[in-house]
């Protein structure tokens, strides 16, 4: 019987054992003893034992069959017993039945672009304590030397406190340090390429210290530091940085100004007031969430003239002084909504051979759970148009067409959806023929104001009548004088009802005027329009 191998304890090897101080990759392919598995003879008699497939050397997702355990066997010398000093073996007979395909795992949430250069050690390493003792790194042959760590200062605090990550080669993580000798008294610094320091405590972080210089990937997360002070070297090749949660409240204003490579900054958790300089002709992913202190006048700026992308914008805040008129309040505001405003002006119609519209965000409210609803104001009057403009930027709220030569509506707020969030209307002074437009449209349902005087409707279809004021509690107003209607039985009948009743939601209702007789509407008289022609059969 074949003897069985025994994995060495690696505490025996003066190894550390730690929830993350990873086997030897290859141990994950050692194939454990069955004690009951019998043997298969090959054509000489030989015995040979078949190797049993467990949840080791098979990886999440694939299956167990007889006829991939009968390939391993081929694979394998037949005139040979496995060697049990590498691999442990089992006894056993091939089998004809098959076993079902174990289903998938659900797949692991792919990482976003801009986190595929960052390095990220695990917490638990940091929980075990570091003594400074020289360690060698299996497989990538790097030493922690303590002795060079005495010759620097002798100080016990001097040694260095970093490892190399147990899987990613090249890649070193500190842990509790107050001063930086901390880790440059490591060894072989010139060749790590990532870096993750937890719970530092200094005053001054130097960023031109060297250790830095050969990091594509950097994280000093979870400490206490005040300042970031200096910059990073010139054509940094640093990818990745992260500093959040370390109570900063300052960063040297070139700190990344020479980073060309740079893909995420996080700073989220300090006390920042001010976003530092950075390379402009790159796309750098930003987080500043969760620093109180954010100025939005600085922030603003960014915006509107570099390539930035922030992260958790609804929840990234800044202050305003209540001196800017579109911003209604002295509460924060949020990132989103500094985006939304761009957008919003950036996106405004040009319209060619007449002109460009004016777009502002306006009346930005903070209502309850910190939500808000930003407002564009397009302003496309006095452009001479003959049509409404074909896009508008996104959150629309109030169009103002007026004083041009539109003659149709069209299916403007039916079927293109920069139109959908429109509530104010503004479109006096045209040559606007109808609102039958309006019909099964949301604009009906939620408009809060319609400016249509001046125009040349003839008649206010009976939809109209009977949905656009439906909810006079709402605040809705209409605006309809200066337009000529077409007034027989029906208009004393109907129309002249409505202008009465809804008198308080149309201001403007003994101005609207009769174009085929010198009398206003709400003057008809209903037993003079509505006569019967004689009965001669009498």
């Amino acid at each position: 019987r074949p003897e069985i191998a025994h994995t060495p304890d690696p505490a025996a090897l003066g190894e550390e054992s730690t929830p993350h101080a990873h086997a030897h990759p290859q141990a994950r392919h050692h194939h454990h003893a069955h004690p009951h598995a019998p043997l298969k003879e090959d054509e000489q008699g030989t015995a040979i034992p078949a190797p049993i497939l467990t949840t080791d050397n098979v990886g999440i997702g694939e299956t167990t069959t007889a006829s991939s355990l009968a390939e391993t066997q081929s694979m394998s010398d037949p005139g040979s017993v496995t060697d049990t000093t590498s691999t442990s073996t089992s006894h056993s007979t091939s089998t004809t039945s098959t076993t079902s395909p174990a289903p998938l795992p659900p797949a692991a949430p792919e990482q976003p672009e801009y986190l595929k250069h960052c390095f990220y050690a695990e917490e638990q390493l940091c929980g075990h304590t570091f003594d400074g003792r020289a360690e060698t790194s299996e497989g990538q042959g790097s030493t922690v030397a303590q002795s060079e760590a005495q010759n620097r200062g002798g100080q016990g605090n001097s040694q260095c406190q970093c490892r190399e990550h147990p899987t990613r080669p090249n890649s070193w993580y500190c842990c509790n340090i107050s001063q930086l000798t901390m880790i440059s008294s490591c060894s072989n610094i010139s060749k790590w390429t990532n870096l993750h320091v937890r719970n530092m405590t200094v005053e001054d972080m130097d960023l031109s210290n060297p250790i830095f210089r050969s990091l594509q990937s950097l994280a000093v997360t979870d400490g206490n530091i005040t300042r970031l002070v200096n910059a990073f070297p010139r054509l940094s090749a640093l990818k990745c940085l992260n500093i959040s949660n370390n109570n900063i409240s300052e960063i040297h204003s070139r700190a990344v100004k020479d980073v060309p490579h740079l893909e995420f900054f996080g700073m989220s958790n300090n006390n920042l007031s001010l976003v530092p300089h950075r390379n402009q002709n790159k796309n750098i992913t930003l987080d500043i969430s969760g620093n109180m202190r954010m100025l939005c006048t600085p922030l603003n700026e960014i915006i509107y003239t570099e390539s930035i992308n922030f992260l958790n914008p609804k929840h990234s805040y800044c202050q305003y002084n209540a001196t800017h008129t579109w911003f209604q309040s002295t509460d924060k505001v949020s990132v989103e909504q500094l985006e939304n405003r761009k957008r919003c002006v950036t996106n405004c119609p040009v319209i060619p051979n007449y002109g460009s519209c004016n777009c502002t965000l306006e009346n930005i409210m903070i209502i309850q759970d910190n939500q808000s609803k930003p407002q564009c104001h397009v302003d496309c009057s006095n452009l001479g148009l003959v049509e409404l403009p074909q896009r508008l930027p996104d959150n629309t709220f109030m169009l103002n067409i007026t004083n041009n030569k539109i003659t149709s509506l069209g299916d403007y707020f039916h079927t293109n959806p920069t139109y959908h969030n429109i509530n104010r209307l503004l479109a006096d002074n045209n040559q606007i023929s109808s609102i039958y437009e309006f019909e099964g449209t949301k604009f009906i349902e939620t408009f809060q104001r319609i400016y249509m005087r001046n125009n040349s409707l003839s008649k206010i279809p009976e939809y109209f009548l009977n949905n656009a004021l439906m909810d006079s509690g709402l605040g809705r107003r209409i605006y309809l004088a200066g337009n000529k209607l077409q007034c027989d039985c029906n208009s004393a009948k109907t129309l002249q009802n409505w202008l009465k009743e809804r008198s308080s939601d149309i201001p403007d209702y003994m101005e609207i005027r009769c174009r085929n007789m010198p009398q206003r509407v709400i003057e008809l008289q209903e037993a003079k329009l509505c006569q019967s022609p004689p009965d001669w059969t009498d």
